[in-house]
């Protein structure tokens, strides 16, 4: 009796296992995870950067205003950099250093994701062969609003 037993539970299972199989597959849909990508640039400026070239990722409100009160700004300029949702999004500033001309820029030109790392490119703008360009002391630098991001990378 017992082997009655076992091929009817075989014969059931082979019936089953089938079906179930379509429905387990058809039920599965891998939902892509996009991960925000948008930035926006909020003030650039060619004077009151850093003298070395380099940057900063500012992931809390009380760091972000400790540096822009750094900066010596008019106070009109403040209201735009009050509205920062740091639950969302972190800060990036970018320097390009100090220059003996005018004429150069930095600023954020594309931003993805590699894995958990957001990837920063930068575009750079130099003055070209015989452009004229004032004589002061430069030093360019971006303030980006970016995704939140345990890591960062800059590339050219």
């Amino acid at each position: 009796m017992n082997k009655f037993i076992i091929k009817q539970y075989n014969q059931k299972m082979t019936k089953i296992v089938p079906i179930l199989l379509v429905f387990l597959i058809s039920c599965t849909s891998t939902k892509p995870i996009v991960m925000k990508t948008s930035f926006s640039t909020i003030y650039k400026n060619a004077y009151a950067g850093a003298e070395n070239a380099g940057f900063l990722h500012l992931t809390n409100n009380e760091d972000f205003i400790q540096y822009i009160e750094s900066l010596k700004l008019d106070e009109s300029q403040y209201n735009s950099f009050l509205a920062i949702n740091f639950k969302e999004n972190d800060v990036l500033v970018l320097n390009q250093g100090r220059k003996n001309t005018g004429g150069y820029a930095i600023d954020v030109a594309k931003i993805y994701w590699e894995n958990e790392t957001l990837i920063i490119q930068k575009m750079e703008t130099f003055p070209k062969k015989g452009e004229p360009v004032t004589m002061a002391l430069t030093a360019p630098f971006s303030i980006t609003i970016i995704p939140k991001a345990k890591s960062i990378k800059i590339i050219e």
